[in-house]
């Protein structure tokens, strides 16, 4: 019986889901451990990488010490992923692999929907939906994130909003946040504008600076926008040690800044669609409604977001539904 060579595990492997590859990484020391070698395949998977971040330049590819999976989930990424999926979703530093493939399926080959519920006044609807979330309590606020995390290239979602009563009372909110791997979901109410700074991840100060967006929505009643920047946490003794005109900056820049924008408009129809494109590489968010841009609602977008809808009923029934889309 012919040997198994690594070419041979690699390219069978590659046939496998990023669960499937990560079970054996466990189970099999030949497959999990970690080596200087890379396959005939892999190298010339790992090449066309090199090539496309060198601008063109052919340059001699270093050999990564990674397990026979890891060059498995390179293997087959760079061979599904287009140039545009390749800019969109750059690899951290030594990311595993076979951690990118599956952001890579879950954020270019699966539908959107929402992952993580916040708040005990939103839920699925009746059916179980994840891309359908509804409000369920009266006068409290709940939000839906979509737990795909945008990192660069262009990004595009689309918010179906089904309303039986409008109602001016009615607030809903959607856009983009700060990814966060804290569970939140315990939190009786959620506002991205208005708490996010509570469940962000810290290390985010570090990786965006202190004055970038953290936050920005639509509001789809009044059409203004909401935008909150990450700023220096302060403490009680900081601020009592700075004169008042300091301190009043200081809050005022940690707090939810609502913005008119060239384009706003807002909705009051029963029914309507806003599509967002975000593009990280102008840093740019782009606003349509019924596939009709109305503009640019913000500029200066620099780091990583997810998609989020918040929800503010005035009813205690199911009146109001929010379904996300590409």
């Amino acid at each position: 019986m012919e040997t198994f060579t690594d070419d041979t595990v690699v390219a069978l492997a590659s046939f496998l889901s990023p669960h499937d590859m990560l079970s054996l990484v466990l189970t099999c020391k030949r497959f999990g451990n970690k080596h200087g070698t890379t396959t005939s395949r892999s190298r010339r998977m790992a090449a066309r990488e090199s090539h496309k971040s060198r601008g063109g330049r052919e340059v001699r590819q270093r050999t990564e010490s990674i397990s026979l999976m890891e060059v498995a989930a390179r293997t087959v990424l760079f061979t599904l992923a287009t140039d545009e999926e390749t800019n969109a979703l750059p690899r951290r530093g030594d990311e595993s692999w076979i951690g990118l493939y599956q952001q890579f399926l879950k954020l270019f080959r699966s539908p959107l929907q929402f992952d993580k519920l916040v708040g005990q006044s939103i839920d699925y609807d009746l059916r179980g939906v994840p891309t359908t979330v509804c409000s369920i309590e009266e006068h409290r606020i709940g939000t839906a994130i979509c737990s795909n995390i945008m990192r660069a290239g262009k990004h595009s979602v689309s918010f179906q909003v089904n309303d039986k009563y409008p109602s001016s009372n009615l607030g809903i909110t959607c856009g983009i946040m700060r990814p966060t791997r804290e569970d939140i979901t315990s939190l009786e109410d959620c506002n991205p504008a208005d708490d996010l700074s509570g469940f962000s991840l810290k290390d985010y100060e570090m990786l965006h600076g202190n004055d970038n967006v953290d936050c920005c929505l639509l509001s789809t009643w009044l059409g203004n926008g909401l935008t909150r920047k990450r700023w220096k946490k302060w403490k009680e003794s900081e601020l009592m040690a700075i004169d008042e005109e300091q301190r009043l900056l200081a809050e005022r820049r940690s707090n939810c800044q609502t913005f008119h924008w060239e384009g706003m408009e807002g909705t009051q129809a029963k029914a309507f669609k806003i599509g967002m494109v975000l593009d990280l590489d102008e840093g740019t968010l782009e606003v349509y409604k019924n596939g009709r841009r109305l503009g640019t609602l913000k500029t200066g977008l620099v780091g990583e977001y997810c998609w989020a809808v918040s929800m503010l009923n005035s009813y205690e029934a199911k009146q109001v539904s929010v379904t996300i889309g590409r």
